[in-house]
């Protein structure tokens, strides 16, 4: 443990990230909108008769997931013009840039899909395969986006956090199909088989992300305070969400049981890694621990 001393008077080196609730709810909308894009591409190409049905839905879930979520940037932003100044340029060093073309990309191609389902097209197309790519990326790039800061947390487990978002995404998804009516006994099937690998890969990532996070020696963000709280209840709900979705029988009321679960289970978990964010910024020693550690290390090799 470092004294104060070892630190700039015990007070934190960096800024925690001036973000409000907007931004957690576009971490949440945006997966859920990429995971619906991707998912109905994957139809489309692989799906079969059966599953068509579901790819209208899809794709209206795709689309005002990310017409909401654009709300929730320039809400977070202050005005429209800044949201558009983040793709003036194209600068692929930055993961914020280039997140700003990508969910550009999936709302365009998203709402083209989704017109072309208007129209009673089926079956592959360019604006939804393109609408799946863009949505793959929509889904994980946060991710990618918080790993690259200095806050402690979210930069050590950096590796980890774009597929644990991702698998968020996905699940996040089959919860909410599990609260719409799935139709015919093929999509129920597919429905519940989707959510519930998706719930679970969401459980292994989060407690991965969390091991990294202890392994690093940073994890004191998600196991303490209000974000550690918040951490566990989302698991909790998670695994509630889970074991909802692998019930046997239950019917419709199972279903809406598990779909409102694992959404609140989604939410919280944004909200809860965002909160860590700032429980890491302020807690001097996560910042200076891992480096004199690496230090150390540094040193002791050239040594050897």
């Amino acid at each position: 443990m470092l004294a104060p001393s070892d630190t700039y008077y015990d007070l934190p080196a960096i800024k925690p990230a001036p973000w409000s609730w907007y931004v957690p709810a576009y971490f949440y909308l945006g997966g859920l909108a990429g995971a619906a894009a991707s998912l109905a591409g994957a139809i489309d190409l692989v799906g079969g008769r059966p599953l068509r049905g579901l790819v209208p839905r899809l794709h209206w879930i795709a689309s005002l997931g990310e017409a909401a979520g654009g709300v929730m940037l320039v809400a977070d932003l202050g005005r429209p013009a800044r949201a558009l100044n983040m793709v003036r340029v194209f600068r692929p060093t930055s993961p914020m840039n280039v997140g700003s073309w990508i969910f550009s990309a999936a709302s365009a191609s998203g709402g083209l899909a989704l017109l072309g389902t208007l129209r009673g097209r089926t079956g592959p197309s360019l604006a939804g395969v393109a609408s799946a790519l863009a949505g793959t990326g929509l889904a994980t790039y946060t991710g990618v986006l918080l790993g690259n800061t200095s806050v402690p947390v979210w930069k050590h487990s950096r590796r980890i956090l774009p597929p644990w978002f991702a698998t968020l995404s996905a699940a996040a998804l089959g919860s909410a199909l599990e609260l719409g009516r799935p139709r015919g006994g093929a999509e129920a099937r597919a429905v519940r088989v989707y959510s519930a690998v998706a719930k679970t890969a969401a459980l292994v990532a989060g407690r991965e992300v969390a091991r990294t996070a202890d392994a690093a020696g940073v994890g004191a963000a998600l196991r303490a305070g209000r974000a550690g709280t918040m951490w566990r209840a989302a698991g909790w709900l998670g695994v509630a969400s889970l074991a909802a979705t692998l019930w046997p029988g239950g019917g419709r009321g199972r279903a809406l049981v598990a779909g409102a679960l694992g959404t609140a289970a989604g939410v919280l978990a944004r909200i809860a890694i965002v909160e860590a964010g700032r429980a890491s910024a302020a807690d001097p020693r996560a910042t200076f621990e891992p480096q004199r550690r690496a230090q150390h290390a540094g040193a002791t090799a050239d040594q050897a």
